[in-house]
Formats: structure tokens, C-alpha cells, sequence
């Protein structure tokens, strides 16, 4: 007899489950979007979109949304199309009980600033480009070659691995200048003078060194004494007096 009425009572409680469900379903097709409510993640210090730009990417593709019924929003769709845009890493979109379309967006980081003859973009931590914007200047180190190569790629993420972890380094070193040849010259905020760091080979090494003739020999004579600082020659820094 127990056994029987164990069995009536998960039957019912399937059965009860199934309507709440199919009621649910059946209310919120009748509920109408009423407006988005728009969170844009700002951290870093990223503003290349906001939330009334995000909403007129969202108008772009669907301008009646809002008065329509949430049955006949096609959220993955819309989703997708948000998500195009090149400067959002990742958009999530849902609706919520009370009509509202719900966008949260994720912006794509900029690591450098690409100067590539007559153009100019970013790149990401990925070595994606990412297009300028005219609403926002992100502040990050600078980049200049005639072209993106795959092997510029690789000894950009070499240094960018190198400099990002040193505190002293990523604070000092301001940009970087690939010749024809794909040898280095790195610019640095203090001092007017260029640090050669030549082909990408033990450049652990070469920039330990460069942190140590910093604090051991441009500490002593000056920052302005020297016009080039070359690390191309093993276990030696040799510098050029202006």
C-alpha cells in the first residue's frame, strides 16, 4: 500500500510540475518587452562602448523590439549579432519575468597599439586586431612595423610575456620598433635615449641586464648622459654617449 501511494505522489508531483511549466510558458508568451536594461563591464578602465551604444547595436537589428512579445524574440539570434561587434569579447543576453531584455557585455582588452604605415589598430592579449575607436584612446604600449608578420606575432608575445611580468619594466618601457630585419628597439618613458635589444634571443637575459645598468649605472651618471643603450652583446651593455 505504501509503496502505492510513494508511486501516486510522484505521479501527481510530475503532473502538477508539467502544468506549473506549461503555464509559465503560456504567461510569459503573453508578456511584451518592455525595454533593455544594459550593464557594460567597464574594469581596466575600458570605455570603448557604452550602454547607449550597445542599445543602438541592438536597435540596428530588431528597432521594434521593445511592445513585442517575448515568444517572438529570437534571443540566440540576437545574441549572436551583438556579439559580432569587434569591440565585445562576449555578450550575454536573456529575458527576464518582467519583459525587460537583459544585456551584459564583456569588452575586448587592447594590450598594444599597433602604427603599421598609413593605419592604425590594436591588438589583444591573443594578437587579435581590434579597430580604433573615436569615443575612447586606450593607454598601452606602443607598437610600430611596416607590416604584421606571424613571426612579428611571436617576438610580440615573447616581450609582451616578459615585460608584462616586471613591474619596472612594464611601467618603463613605452614602445617598440621592429626594423626589416625584425630586430627591436624599445623606447622608454624615462630617459631620451633607445635601448637595442636586437633579434628576440635570450631576451630574459638581455633585460635583466638593462634592469640592472638602470639601477647600477644611470642611477650614478644620469638618464640623459647616453643617446643608445645596446644589449645585443653577451654579458655586456655597451652605451652610446650623446
Amino acid at each position: 500500500m505504501k509503496k502505492v501511494l510513494n508511486i501516486l505522489y510522484l505521479l501527481l508531483s510530475i503532473s502538477l510540475l508539467t502544468f506549473l511549466l506549461i503555464s509559465s510558458k503560456h504567461k510569459r508568451g503573453n508578456v511584451l518587452c518592455n525595454g533593455l536594461e544594459i550593464r557594460v563591464d567597464t574594469k581596466d578602465d575600458l570605455f570603448f562602448l557604452n550602454a547607449e551604444m550597445v542599445k543602438e547595436l541592438v536597435y540596428e537589428n530588431d528597432d521594434s523590439l521593445v511592445g513585442k512579445s517575448v515568444k517572438d524574440i529570437n534571443i540566440y539570434l540576437l545574441e549572436e549579432f551583438v556579439n559580432r561587434h569587434p569591440n565585445i569579447e562576449k555578450a550575454e543576453l536573456y529575458l527576464a519575468i518582467s519583459g525587460k531584455l537583459c544585456i551584459n557585455v564583456k569588452q575586448r582588452k587592447p594590450v598594444v597599439r599597433v602604427f603599421e604605415k598609413e593605419q592604425s589598430y590594436y591588438l589583444d592579449a591573443e594578437i587579435s586586431p581590434i579597430p580604433l575607436s573615436d569615443k575612447y584612446s586606450a593607454r598601452v604600449l606602443q607598437v610600430y612595423w611596416s607590416e604584421i608578420t606571424a613571426h612579428r606575432k611571436e617576438i610580440l608575445t615573447v616581450l609582451l610575456d616578459l615585460i608584462n611580468q616586471d613591474d619596472f619594466l612594464k611601467a618603463q618601457i613605452t614602445a617598440l620598433e621592429f626594423d626589416e630585419t625584425d630586430e627591436v628597439i624599445m623606447y622608454p618613458r624615462a630617459g631620451d635615449h633607445k635601448i637595442i635589444l636586437g633579434k628576440v634571443e635570450n631576451t630574459a637575459e638581455k633585460l635583466e641586464k638593462l634592469k640592472v645598468f638602470y639601477s647600477q649605472g644611470l642611477e650614478k651618471v644620469g638618464w640623459e648622459r647616453y643617446s643608445h643603450i645596446n644589449l645585443k652583446f653577451e654579458n655586456q651593455v655597451v652605451c652610446t654617449k650623446r
